[in-house]
């Protein structure tokens, strides 16, 4: 080969090995872009986000039994205070009034946090039913959202909820599907009328704990939050005991199976908490009956409960916060599921 054509060889197969190099480079830019593209599309649309229980603590306030007075309007400032990211009520916002007129102006700057439950002062007369379902954006009275890792069911003791009923079609359905959700570590159920009543409507607790634990047992609902008597008290974990016939022919009141006699500290409890949280700003009532499946009972402060969702979301930590002497914590809880 001449030396003309050997330098014309080695232009070209230096000019092919430059080519050669800017492909590559060329290639491994697009697979970067699509990297830092595809990465940002899925960040938009929360697929490849750290979770976002990580590293941060959520806390979420749930009380009842508002009413409109200087009570109401100091345990809402006390809320605002602590700035939780939401709140769960557990109904009777208004009381005995035409108008909800003073309960919105109050709520106001809660609203937009708030998921709310019937209590039987809302639903009492159409007029004001109508108010609050419109003021609270609800298309029914029953319904259930999820809140990070957390599944809320708002259940609605001021209408039908027996076994034919549309409501408990749903709930059971819902429970159903809630408890196949991988993300989904804590199952809480908030409503007004309680399960276990030392005072209000005893026969009406009975329907509801022979209409639903069974259904929460099964699919593991952790905490059930009530209110309607205007007090505080928590259960231990318990489980639904069946009602038994009694040689006189009547039914006895059962007595709860207590799993976790620890009054504070449960780590996979099993079992269900029950939480009476009526203590939003209505007359305090005086608690006349006290039962041993109850940690706590408690009926001379206003406040509401806070639940701290902590450890990434595997733990959740309770305090009801009193709104005497500069934010007492009347009494403190916590659950944690290592599973």
């Amino acid at each position: 080969m001449d030396e003309n054509n050997n330098n014309n060889f080695l232009a070209i197969d230096n000019t092919f090995k430059c080519s050669n190099h800017i492909t590559k480079i060329s290639i491994l830019s697009i697979f970067v872009l699509f990297f830092l593209f595809n990465t940002s599309i899925l960040s938009v649309f929360g697929q490849r986000q750290d979770s976002p229980l990580a590293n941060k603590d959520i806390n979420i306030v749930a009380v009842g039994d508002f009413y409109c007075n200087d009570e109401t309007e100091d345990t809402i400032e006390n809320i605002i205070k602590i700035n939780p990211e939401l709140i769960i009520t557990t109904g009777d916002h208004v009381k005995d009034v035409k108008s909800i007129k003073c309960w919105s102006k109050m709520s106001e700057p809660i609203k937009e946090k708030m998921k709310i439950a019937i209590g039987n002062h809302d639903a009492e007369f159409t007029k004001i039913y109508k108010q609050i379902i419109v003021y609270h954006n609800l298309t029914t009275p029953y319904y259930s959202n999820d809140f990070a890792n957390i599944h809320f069911i708002s259940l609605s003791t001021e209408h039908p909820f027996d076994k034919g009923s549309e409501q408990y079609k749903f709930i059971k359905n819902d429970l159903k599907n809630a408890s196949k959700n991988s993300n989904i570590d804590w199952i809480i159920v908030h409503q007004h009328k309680p399960y276990y009543s030392t005072a209000l409507d005893v026969t009406e607790a009975e329907e509801l704990r022979d209409t639903f634990l069974p259904l929460f047992e099964k699919y593991g609902v952790d905490m059930v939050i009530s209110s309607h008597n205007q007090y505080y008290e928590r259960t231990y974990p318990i489980l639904y005991n069946a009602e038994i016939e009694q040689e006189t022919g009547k039914k006895a009141v059962p007595q709860p199976i207590v799993t976790d006699d620890s009054p504070s500290y449960y780590e996979n409890p099993d079992g269900i908490i029950f939480l009476t949280v009526g203590t939003a700003g209505d007359e305090l009532a005086e608690i006349k009956k006290y039962e041993d499946y109850f940690v706590i009972q408690q009926d001379g402060a206003y406040g509401f409960l806070n639940l701290d969702l902590e450890n990434n979301g595997k733990t959740l930590v309770g305090d009801f916060h009193s709104n005497n002497n500069d934010d007492e914590i009347i009494d403190h809880f916590e659950l944690t599921k290592t599973s």
